[in-house]
């Protein structure tokens, strides 16, 4: 099989002939500083280095790691939303950071040296003080239909597709519930949710306007004779934490949330035939039969840390219905501290409780942090290729 065949085979839940491998999106990415000491580490020269994400730190592996890593997916984005090694932000009051396309402005304090900051949190928040629905209607939202952020994409999925067999994904299309949170800040949020739900209603219903036009956008922008060079979509909404969910499943999220997202899972489906990957960290169990309802076809990180995650009860109770895409090894404990034969230890435990009859594509749960010496890293690839065979 080639790496495009064995991914969308595990989605079909059937075994491939081996399990796939991902590294290198918003969710399975690694930490510049992490890179470059993995790169050190293994010889291996990136010339330009670049961001992918910014506000996360994350670096765009160049190919050499990826083949070393026998990763069989690549993540299509848009040319400009790599940024360069010594990108420099803008300062904003107090903080320094940058702004999103919806006026959320994410930094760290200004008096902290660029080179310290390990990544940037939301800090401003442009709806903060809204307090009715036609204000948040009345919003500047931004525009969906805009090409211009996509220039360059179109010829680089076409490269991607005719010249390697890889599966081609694309970063999140799409983020509803979770980015009320950062327009209204976490803790309104929360208490909108319980006190004024119309306002969070209101927002998501505005969200899920720009990120169908944003995502109908994108995914024109590649395709090609009426196919679509693309696999795979993200969309992000992180419902949980680590001891379990945000708010009740059933008496919160599925009367306001659940419809919103299962709306926009289903405009993207009708959209291109793809596969969506759903980001939700923390202690999720409750929701997964929901994911499934709304037809993501995997959940990723798989954070086996959190609350009743643990790897073989999850395959055991969900494995038919949903794909798990992370789980490979503990990203709080384990991956960063080992040692290497613990490491080796859970990988080889998470794959055998994730393999059968395919619906797992391993990856690290959730990015690889700043702190992560570069021989854990390689541990955990290492004894990931040397088990994936069916």
């Amino acid at each position: 099989m080639n790496s495009r065949e064995r991914v969308l085979t595990t989605f079909e839940h059937q075994e491939p002939d081996k399990i796939p491998i991902d590294f290198g999106g918003n969710q399975s990415g690694i930490h510049i500083i992490a890179y470059k000491n993995l790169l050190k580490y293994l010889d291996i020269d990136d010339k330009n280095i670049k961001y992918c994400d910014f506000i996360q730190q994350l670096a765009y592996p160049c190919e050499e790691l990826l083949k070393r890593f026998e990763v069989d997916i690549r993540w299509l984005r848009p040319p400009k939303s790599l940024l360069p090694e010594n990108f420099m932000p803008i300062i904003e009051g107090k903080y320094i950071g940058i702004y999103d396309q919806f006026g959320v402005f994410w930094g760290d304090s200004k008096e902290k040296d660029v080179k310290e900051i390990l990544y940037y949190s939301p800090q401003i928040h442009p709806l903060e003080d809204l307090n009715t629905i036609n204000q948040i209607k009345n919003f500047d939202w931004p525009d969906g239909t805009d090409k211009k952020p996509f220039k360059g994409l179109r010829e680089q999925a076409k490269k991607l597709r005719k010249n390697t067999q890889y599966a081609i994904a694309v970063p999140p299309l799409g983020c509803n519930f979770e980015y009320t949170t950062f327009l209204f800040g976490f803790k309104k949020a929360l208490s909108h949710l319980r006190r004024k739900p119309e306002l969070i209603v209101a927002a998501m219903e505005e969200l899920k306007k720009y990120w169908t036009d944003y995502a109908t956008t994108f995914l024109n922008e590649i395709k090609f004779n009426n196919e679509f060079y693309v696999d795979i979509v993200a969309v992000n909404s992180d419902l949980a934490m680590q001891t379990g969910p945000l708010m009740d499943p059933e008496k919160i999220y599925v009367p306001i949330i659940k419809p919103i997202e299962r709306d926009f899972s289903q405009k993207l489906h009708s959209l291109a035939n793809i596969k969506i990957n759903f980001h939700c960290c923390g202690s999720i169990a409750p929701f997964i039969p929901h994911f499934a309802d709304i037809q993501y076809d995997a959940v990723n990180p798989v954070q086996i840390g959190a609350y009743d995650m643990e790897p073989c009860s999850l395959k055991k109770r969900f494995g038919e219905i949903i794909t798990f895409w992370g789980g490979l090894c503990d990203s709080q404990h384990t991956l960063p501290y080992g040692p290497l034969k613990k490491i080796e230890n859970e990988v080889k435990y998470n794959l055998e409780c994730f393999k059968k009859g395919g619906g797992y594509i391993a990856s690290s749960v959730h990015n690889i942090t700043s702190e992560v010496p570069p021989e854990n890293i390689t541990t955990m690839f290492d004894t990931l290729i040397k088990y994936r065979k069916y």
